[in-house]
């Protein structure tokens, strides 16, 4: 090694000779240009320049001697802003009093200019409805180039809120909900299950929360629903009351009497106790509907229950029996194929149209709701051609023997009085309606 390394103020001599080159490169540039230097700060200061057209702004000399075009290259590009906008200004202008023109909004010309540094011309406008505002060319296009449908910010703010109003109402129509309170800018709504919410009408993100899924619990009830229908089609019955998400297990129990966790996500797995090709892998059809009723043990409230089930139902009866829904109103037994899901469908969507709300689940009913849920059941076998309906009486007797509980005799009481069931022989002639 040879002596020590020069030191940074060894060096300020040798730089001060580059600095003053470098220096002298930006004052050709600016003569270049046509600019006059109004004061100069050195290599990285800023300096005060004004250029030929009398624009005056600030620039700094390394950024014009370092950059990949100096301007003593190529100088016919000016490098003043204004100047080099000065057709697109100009073109703006054309556009903006066209605007103006067509919407009947009076521009007066200040002596102000826009904060873009483009040189703009700000008007004193004033619209037809006599709102009085600032306008200016760079505000009379759009993001795509195109001129504005609106130039005045207060007429364009009624027709964005008077737009969003509109979507309200209609959400609110699809929606059966009601409104609550009303704002100048938004409304509280309560959609028809209770669930609060707020729609605001003053910012294009809100405007597109006004959709029909803006309920996030009614969603998830909707997700729910969706799951107990494909559960359905494994022959599992999903005996949690409520969504959870897609990657936890929802209490269920399938055909076979097992109870499991069942994952959405892993759906087609079924039921992990069951081995494959058990019951020759074929899932034994809903072919039974019934109607049951009680003291709902999870909500505490008095509940009546429509739903499907397999062979003689007495397994799903149970189910419901231990959770209090112990009165049996309704058991129609040996329906065709896809029959027992048809009149699944039609007395909930029903229910829907009544305007009754489920206290859990979506098959959850107030015991208000049962005669409802027994006209609609016959209702649609009434629509049916070829079946018809009469009374037909079952013996408690056999439906507590069935269920295990001969000991219990309020487990399942037959309502007699409120009893129809139909004779499966007529069903066999609806078969082909399934195929």
């Amino acid at each position: 090694m040879t002596g020590n390394p020069p030191k940074f103020w060894d060096m300020i001599p040798e730089a001060a000779v580059h600095i003053d080159a470098l220096m002298d490169l930006f004052r050709r540039a600016c003569q270049r240009q046509g600019w006059t230097l109004c004061a100069e700060r050195g290599l990285i200061g800023w300096a005060e320049v004004r250029c030929s057209a009398g624009h005056e702004f600030s620039v700094r000399a390394w950024d014009l001697v370092s950059g990949s075009r100096p301007p003593e290259i190529s100088p016919s590009e000016p490098w003043c802003t204004k100047c080099r906008k000065a057709d697109w200004v100009a073109e703006c202008l054309t556009v903006l009093k066209s605007v103006a023109g067509a919407q009947g909004v009076e521009l007066t010309a200040t002596d102000e200019r826009d904060k873009s540094g483009e040189g703009h011309i700000v008007f004193a406008a004033k619209c037809r409805k006599g709102h009085h505002f600032k306008a200016t060319g760079a505000e009379a296009r759009s993001r795509r180039g195109d001129p504005v449908d609106v130039l005045c910010p207060g007429c364009q703010q009624a027709a964005e809120f008077e737009e969003g109003f509109a979507k309200i109402e209609a959400v609110l129509r699809e929606t059966r909900s009601t409104v609550v309170k009303d704002y100048s800018n938004a409304v509280d709504v309560r959609c028809r299950r209770g669930h609060s919410h707020t729609f605001r009408v003053d910012g294009r993100m809100e405007r597109e929360a006004i959709r029909p899924d803006f309920c996030r619990p009614c969603s998830e009830l909707a997700k729910f629903q969706e799951l107990s229908e494909q559960a359905k089609d494994l022959g599992i019955t999903v005996l949690e009351s409520q969504w959870i998400a897609k990657s936890r297990a929802h209490r269920a129990v399938c055909f076979a009497g097992h109870e499991f966790g069942l994952i959405p996500n892993k759906m087609k797995r079924g039921c992990p106790e069951c081995p494959p090709g058990m019951y020759g892998g074929a899932v034994p059809p809903h072919d039974v509907y019934y109607v049951v009723s009680g003291r709902d043990v999870t909500t505490g409230k008095e509940t009546v229950k429509p739903g499907i089930s397999s062979g003689m139902g007495y397994n799903r009866l149970r189910q419901h029996a231990e959770d209090g829904l112990t009165t049996q109103h309704l058991r129609i037994q040996g329906l065709p194929l896809g029959v027992a899901r048809a009149l699944e469908t039609f007395v909930l969507a029903g229910l829907d149209r009544e305007g009754w709300l489920s206290t859990r689940g979506v098959e959850y009913f107030p015991a208000a709701a049962l005669t409802d849920v027994i006209d609609l059941a016959g209702e649609w076998f009434t629509d049916q051609p070829g079946l018809s309906i009469r009374p037909f009486v079952v013996d408690a007797g056999d439906i507590l023997e069935a269920a295990g509980t001969p000991g219990s005799p309020d487990v399942v009481d037959l309502d007699v009085d409120t009893a129809v069931v139909f004779d499966s022989d007529d069903l066999r002639a609806v078969a082909a309606l399934t195929r």
